[in-house]
């Protein structure tokens, strides 16, 4: 009788699922699997729901009982392989791949992918430098290998350049290492498309999957919309992935409010290329390589003779296929160009057009004069293991302190960070708080409700050292020689602020953040409003960067012509 139901149970929890109600698909499987608990069909569909609903430990427990009961179908291993990586059990997960790859079941796509997993999480600064080192032997021993070939469309595998990226180290001579490989293991990236018709206008193309509510809809949407259109002649290129939002249907507005061209690009990759060169571009433009796999495989073509990328993702590609890299003279020393593969074109001005953000509901006076509120605002994924030393130590100083993050949105990463905080700072972690996902505006809010903000050390804040500004709240930073940790920095330059709070060191972040977090209320105001009027002065909307990269673009231009 219990298998009747176990099945009327599952066939339930399939019609559910089918209809995307996976709260009633979960329950009907796990009620169906407590009738028949060894049911490898039950296993397998209640595997795929528990991934659907983000519960990612559940779904690996689920896994590792279909495998000890002898199945291991390529389903199941690609379940396996998405979801340890999910969970940022990048260990575990070469593990399981160096035990399939020794059973020899597995082709060698996944010898690659096991030698460009890069942990995204770290419990020391020895691990940070071992793993580097090993990680640097395994690029070298993957050069050795030369008879794998590979489709982007059925064989991708996700670039790691993105997470190298958050060490302190430059990434120059791997990112070209990796280059190499790629264009090694798949022939189809060595394609050329040179535009050889002259367009009426300079034609310039900009390509990214995150043209929607994301940071870099927010960085280039001004740039867009900005360009002169009587001498630009401006195309959009979308992914089928392009999450559709407010800030996305704008893009297609500017259709007709500005006359710029949107395209959604096929799945197919050479459908994909085909689209692009069809456009005859005289520049491409990619705003973030290396943040979406899509679009950096993408970058390795040949599409106009003119191609750069910037600061979406502020790290050298190391890709011949990229010529330019647009920085800003307030970023950059003399010695820059040695850590890029591109030639470094940098302007006077920070290379954005930023909006000042709408905030519907402001915060009072008294809501932005607090004392001893230190918020580190970034992603989690920037908090390495030597930030965790400036935590401590302001909680050592400032007895009041309290030290805000947010948390990841399936709380990996959040609870990752609070055990290692806990191991290293001890009778203080009661003190450190993490807030749940903020709404675009309470984020901005909550900037603002801070004392102080915290810049990550290496790779700092950019996009939303813009949006705290709304209300002035100072960011403590302390700058390296690469782009990645000097946005901030260059940032306080372009707004003339007098002693910017920039550091050199640890001991003199954690008095900085220390000072202004206890500045007494009305010199906190102040100061706020200080920092606030002069991003409005000379942070948002700068009209000035968009002439001056109207003027570099053009130039560039005839240099190639």
């Amino acid at each position: 009788m219990s298998n009747i139901d176990a099945k009327e149970l599952f066939d339930k929890g399939i019609e559910y699922f089918k209809q995307n109600q996976l709260s009633q698909a979960q329950e009907n499987f796990e009620k169906a699997l407590k009738l028949a608990p060894d049911r490898i069909s039950i296993l397998e569909n209640l595997a795929i729901v528990y991934y659907s609903n983000s519960r990612f430990l559940d779904t690996e427990n689920i896994l590792n009982r279909i495998i000890k009961l002898g199945t291991n179908s390529s389903r199941i291993f690609n379940l396996m392989l998405k979801v340890l990586k999910k969970q940022g059990k990048i260990k575990e997960l070469k593990l399981y791949l160096t035990k399939e790859l020794n059973k020899k079941k597995l082709d060698s796509k996944y010898k690659i992918l096991n030698e460009f997993l890069y942990p995204n999480f770290f419990d020391n600064e020895k691990e940070v430098e071992t793993t580097r080192q090993d990680y640097e032997n395994s690029i070298d021993e993957l050069e050795k290998e030369n008879d794998i070939k590979l489709k982007i469309d059925s064989d991708l595998i996700d670039p790691p350049i993105f997470y190298i990226s958050y060490d302190r180290y430059e990434n120059l001579s791997i990112n070209k290492k990796i280059v190499n490989l790629y264009r090694k293991f798949y022939p189809e990236l060595n394609q050329s498309h040179i535009t050889k018709e002259k367009n009426d206008k300079i034609k310039i193309g900009f390509l990214s999957e995150f043209f929607t509510n994301h940071t870099i809809g927010k960085l280039y949407k001004g740039i867009i919309f900005n360009l002169n259109p009587k001498k630009f002649d401006v195309f959009i290129f979308h992914s089928q992935n392009t999450i559709k939002s407010k800030r996305h249907t704008e893009f297609w507005e500017s259709e007709i409010l500005l006359n710029i061209h949107n395209i959604i690009l096929p799945n197919n990759f050479s459908e994909k290329v085909k689209t692009i060169n069809q456009q005859n571009l005289d520049i491409a433009f990619f705003p973030d390589i290396g943040m979406s796999s899509e679009f950096y495989f993408l970058s390795y073509i040949r599409f106009a003779k003119i191609q750069m990328t910037s600061w979406g993702h502020p790290v050298t590609t190391g890709n011949s296929s990229i010529d330019y890299f647009l920085s800003s003279k307030l970023l950059e020393t003399k010695d820059s160009q040695k850590y890029f593969s591109e030639k470094l074109v940098s302007t006077n001005y920070l290379p954005m057009f930023f909006y000042k953000p709408m905030i519907s509901k402001k915060l009072q006076k008294n809501e932005i004069i607090k004392k001893n509120i230190y918020f580190c605002s970034q992603s989690l994924i920037k908090i390495r293991p030597s930030f965790d030393l400036i935590v401590k130590k302001i909680l050592e100083k400032d007895k009041k302190a309290k030290v805000l993050f947010i948390k990841d949105k399936n709380q990996i990463f959040s609870k990752k960070l609070y055990d290692r905080l806990k191991k290293n700072l001890s009778s203080n972690i009661d003190r450190i708080f993490f807030l749940n996902q903020l709404s675009e505006e309470n984020y901005i809010n909550q900037c603002g409700s801070a004392s102080v903000l915290l810049d990550p050390l290496y790779f700092g804040s950019g996009n939303s050292f813009y949006e705290s500004m709304f209300y002035g709240t100072p960011t403590i930073t302390m700058p390296t020689n690469s782009l990645k940790s000097s946005v901030v920095s260059g940032a306080y330059k372009q707004m003339k602020i007098e002693n910017p709070p920039v550091v050199k060191n640890v001991e003199e972040y954690v008095d900085k953040a220390i000072e202004v977090a206890n500045l007494n209320e009305e010199t906190m105001h102040n100061n706020k409003n200080y920092y606030s009027e002069s991003a409005n002065a000379h942070l948002y909307e700068n009209k000035k960067f968009i002439l001056e990269l109207e003027i570099l673009l053009t130039d560039i231009y005839l240099q190639h012509q």
